[in-house]
């Protein structure tokens, strides 16, 4: 079977509408780990919450830059959702890393302009573990005192450019990890301490 011959949803619409509201839910709470609902079957290298997002977000007018783990994918996501490939971080609507460790820098991706921040570039980034019992502790909209969220498999200089980032408030990108069935948000409002 070919990448592309892999099927999406099982119901497209009700599967995508479920996506998007754990989705909402975990960016109106950063630092919360909720679940997702996965596609009936997902290319190699692509974890069911990653393939979900990309099936409830992506479509023809949403370009979207794939590192180079993630090319692979290319097809599968062309079939199902008719969005193309960026072929720079700057000019994509979604950026999808599934090797977090050689992603590009964050201010490679757009970050918009003050007077349209929501043009920028929200980041889907597949990583190898998420808690929310240690980490770093979050501060912002939609924690009530403070939050915590431990990812695994980013690089140092990935948590400085996060850091650095705050201070371009309102421009930046949004963040939503995955992890298995698992997705977690980290908004470019969320301020992030050690």
């Amino acid at each position: 079977m070919t990448t592309t011959a892999l099927p999406g949803f099982a119901d497209a619409v009700h599967d995508a509408q479920g996506s998007f509201r754990k989705l909402l839910e975990a960016m109106a709470h950063p630092g919360r780990i909720v679940t997702v609902p996965g596609p009936r079957a997902v290319p190699q290298g692509l974890d069911p919450a990653t393939a979900s997002l990309l099936l409830t977000l992506c479509d023809g007018e949403t370009p979207v830059w794939l590192d180079a783990a993630a090319e692979a994918v290319a097809g599968w996501l062309a079939f199902h959702t008719g969005a193309p490939v960026a072929s720079a971080t700057g000019v994509a609507a979604f950026a999808v890393a599934l090797a977090p460790l050689q992603m590009p820098a964050l201010d490679g991706f757009d970050w918009g302009t003050d007077e349209v921040p929501e043009a920028s570039t929200t980041l889907i980034v597949q990583v190898k573990a998420l808690a929310d019992d240690a980490g770093w502790t979050l501060r912002g909209p939609g924690i009530a005192t403070q939050a915590r969220l431990s990812v695994a498999g980013l690089s140092q200089n990935w948590c400085t450019d996060r850091r650095a980032m705050q201070a371009a408030f309102p421009r930046g990108v949004d963040v939503v990890f995955t992890c298995g069935h698992r997705v977690a948000a980290l908004p470019r409002t969320t301020i992030m301490e050690s």
